[in-house]
């Protein structure tokens, strides 16, 4: 089993996502339906996109969704 990095969440409006956190590089997104999933290679600025994004589950779909990612839990 790899060990995932922990990376801070903080609680977010949206209908789809309760968590979101981000280290530097690695997009950390806590689902309501549940999971927590890590996106690698994730920039500050896309992070930052993400966090202004007027609809957070749209974004993800359009922008964060097709990346590879790990099933952290």
């Amino acid at each position: 089993m790899t060990d995932h990095p922990k990376i801070p969440t903080t609680a977010v409006e949206s209908s789809q996502i309760a968590e979101i956190g981000h280290d530097g590089s690695t997009l950390a997104i806590k689902f309501k339906s549940g999971g927590l999933y890590h996106y690698p290679d994730v920039t500050v600025e896309q992070f930052e996109a993400f966090q202004k994004a007027e609809s957070l589950g749209k974004h993800f779909g359009a922008n964060i969704r097709s990346r590879q990612f790990v099933k952290v839990s």
